[in-house]
Order: C-alpha cells, then structure tokens, then sequence
C-alpha cells in the first residue's frame, strides 16, 4: 500500500496538528468569522467528516437548566450525521463581548450539568472544511481542553498550562486578541464537549482536588522547574518517548503534581495532559505517594492509546472517525463520500505550516482511503488487516491520545464507545442568527 518512509509522513499529517498550542500557528489556523449559516434550516454548515453519528448522541440534557436554544443540525450531505448544537450569542465580535459570551457560557452550563468534572472540550473549526485531507481525517478538531468546576462553574485547565490557555474559556486562545508573545489569536467559535463513560462522582471530586494541587504548585513544578511543559512532538507520547509504560507516566504526573517528584521533566501536549489527568482521577494522593516502580495500581485511563487504525470490532482507529459518519449513509453514497474526505479543495485557511505538511503529504492518502473504501463495502477483517497493518507501522505500532482520538471513540456505538458526545457549544456574533437557533430549537433534537 505505503512505502514505511511514506507511512512516516501520513502519521505525522495525522498527528502534528494534535494541539494548538503556539500562537504563531494558532494565529494563522483561519479566521472563525461567519462560521454560521446562511440557510434557514441551519446554524453551521458543517460537513458530515466533522460530525457525529445521530444514533451516537445519547447522553441527556437537562434544557431547562440553561438559557441557550439546542438545535439538532444535519450534516450538509448525511441526514443521519451533524451536531447537537447549544447556540450562544455573543453580541457581537469585541474580545471583551466574546470573553463575557465565554465565561457566562461556562458558568450556566457548568452549573446545569452539561460540562463537567473531567469532561474533555475540543476546539472545532468549522472554516477548515473543504481545505484538505488532513484536517478532515481530523475532524476538525486543534486543541483539546480539559474541564474542571468551582462552586459549580466550569473551567478549563490545559497544556501549555499558560495564561494564554487556562481560565473559564476566556484565555486569548478562545477569545481572540493578543496573547502573551504579542500574536493576535483568532479565538475559537465552537467547541466540542466529550465526556468519559468511567468518571463517577467520586473521580469528578479526586480531579477537582489534583487540579487544586497543580495549581496552586504550578509556579514551582512549571516555574522554576520546568518539569509539565509543552511539548510539540505529537509523534512521541510520553510512553513512548521514555520507554515508560502508560501507567507509570500518569504515576509519574502525579508525584510531580504533590511535588514528590521534583526532578523528572514530563512534556505534554494538549490531549495527552488531559488523558493523563483523567486517568490520574481514579487515584487518591496516598496511592501515588507509595506507588512502587511500575506505577499505582489504582490509574484508569479513559481509554487505551488508540492505534493508527484498526479491524478489531467495537475499535476504532485514530484516523476513523469520519469514517464513522460514512457509515450511517446509504451504502451508495459511501464512495462518493469517502472521495470528498479525501479531495484537495481550498487550502486558504490553513496556517502556512499546516498547509506545506498537508501538501506534502498528499500523495500519501491512497492507502487511508483504500481503507476506508475497504471496510465501508463490508469487506472482512483478514482481507484490511495486512493494510491496517502497514499503516500502523508508519508510527512504530504506538497508540496515541490525539484530539482527534476523542471525538472518534465518542462515534462508536453507546454499547462499545468509552467517551459520549455532549454537544457543540456555538457562539453566533448577533440577533439574528441567535433568533435563528431559537426559532430551530423548536424542532426535535436528540
């Protein structure tokens, strides 16, 4: 299918715009202007590769507990695919309008339930559509954030753990303007809201209580030792990197966390700091301090690093969550969707690093759409696995935590996925897309 060297640069499209975490990059990922919809019938034209299953949208909301207008919103070419939309109005595009829109957003859906302790929120660019394969096998998705209450207000904690990130969604990374170094961010539009099947309310409260202590040693632990920062190589999870197994790196980040460890540098990018903090939450501080060397027995992790793709039953592969939503469709418009995941358009709204890697490795797409056209017919197992196989070497045959792994696991069905999608929390700049969603909301939602 692939050459190994060409598998190298598909995994690396697939993983290296895992988080937005550099304000040059995230500055230049596309304008969120006029991300809503010109028709009447929608609130976001949104491409069914940035979707979810209907049938996957299970997990209950509580309407009457918030003021925001829910609209259930077809994908544009798969009725049985789209989004649970929670429309906010943000008066307008100021960042103080947008901050304001983001903070009281996160207190109201904090306090009726919808985020919550340990919950996982995805940056989704709707502008990214119709630009290239690689941000479509991605969902949409750049950054991942992981969500934490107070007093009943949710907030989000992320790496980079900087003020340019952490705060009630109101951080420049979401609402637009200068950040730290100076760069206008662009701000996020929209965010997905997944939520683990294994946190209960006792987990919800370990979290709330390991979050407590990062923050208040962050200057130490980050300051002046530099040990949970950055890191951009979304090619190398920590496992990986050290030659640690998953249990020990979260063990790991919480020796680091009570400030135990105060030595071991343990990099993190976006998603893999909240897969390990969520798998961290099953454990008390007792059970980290006398963890032994091969880690606390007492860390869950929401799920297992996810391999490239898979043809086991009941997985699902980091790279297969459009497939997902391909599924649904008839089985005569299957090709012709695959096509569209994969067809260059208008690369314009990719940053300029994105755009020459997603050039770059271009080429490299058959062999991914050779497998989905594969498992999209029906063909069997043993005839993929000799692909699946291929292109799982192309990242030495380890499983990561990506964004995009998030979202993917939350398409399986209710009775195999480990994480549930919530909704997608818009934010419409005025009246009369506002009074849009209301009027919408009115038509039944899942």
């Amino acid at each position: 299918m692939l050459r190994n060297a060409s598998l190298l640069g598909l995994a690396s499209l697939l993983l290296v715009a895992g988080c937005a975490a550099e304000t040059d990059e995230t500055s230049a990922e596309g304008s969120e202007e006029a991300i809503t919809s010109a028709s009447q019938d929608k609130v976001l034209d949104v491409p069914f590769y940035f979707s979810v299953p209907k049938s996957a949208i299970t997990t209950p909301l509580n309407r009457s507990a918030y003021p925001y207008p829910t609209v259930w919103n077809p994908s544009t070419e798969v009725e049985e695919a789209g989004l649970r939309v929670i429309a906010v109005n943000q008066n307008g595009t100021s960042v103080a309008n947008r901050r304001a829109a983001r903070i009281d957003m996160a207190k109201k859906l904090g306090k009726a339930g919808v985020l919550q302790d340990g919950d996982i929120t995805l940056s989704l660019r709707p502008n990214l559509a119709g630009t290239m394969p690689y941000p479509h096998i991605q969902m949409g998705v750049t950054h991942a954030s992981l969500v934490y209450t107070q007093n009943g207000e949710a907030f989000n904690i992320d790496s980079p753990l900087d003020s340019d990130h952490v705060g009630q969604f109101s951080a420049p990374f979401f609402v637009g303007g200068p950040a730290s170094n100076g760069v206008n961010e662009p701000g996020v539009d929209a965010i997905q809201i997944i939520r683990p099947r294994n946190m209960t309310d006792a987990r919800r409260a370990q979290l709330r209580t390991w979050v407590g202590a990062l923050k208040a040693g962050i200057n130490r632990i980050n300051g002046q030792r530099a040990q949970v920062k950055f890191q951009k190589d979304y090619m190398a999870p920590r496992f990986a990197a050290t030659g640690m197994t998953p249990k020990q790196t979260v063990t790991k980040l919480g020796q680091i966390i009570l400030e135990q460890d105060k030595t071991t540098k343990l990099p993190m990018y976006c998603s893999e700091f909240a897969w390990h903090m969520n798998a961290l939450s099953a454990c008390s501080a007792e059970e980290i301090e006398n963890a032994g060397p091969e880690g606390a027995d007492c860390v869950d992790p929401v799920f297992d690093p996810m391999p490239l793709v898979t043809t086991e039953e009941g997985q699902i592969g980091l790279a297969e969550g459009p497939l997902s939503n391909v599924l649904v469709a008839p089985a005569a418009d299957r090709a012709k969707l695959i096509g569209q995941i994969f067809a260059p358009g208008d690369p314009g709204a990719l940053s300029s690093g994105h755009r020459a890697v997603a050039e770059q490795v271009a080429p490299l797409m058959n062999g991914l759409s050779q497998f989905y056209m594969g498992k999209a017919s029906g063909a069997p197992a043993d005839l993929l696995a000799a692909g699946g196989a291929q292109l799982n070497a192309g990242v030495g045959n380890v499983g990561n935590y990506s964004p995009t792994a998030f979202i993917a696991n939350a398409t399986l069905p209710a009775g195999v996925r480990q994480l549930d999608y919530v909704a997608t929390v818009v934010f419409v700049d005025g009246a009369a897309d506002y009074a849009k969603a209301q009027r919408l909301a009115q038509n039944p939602v899942p």
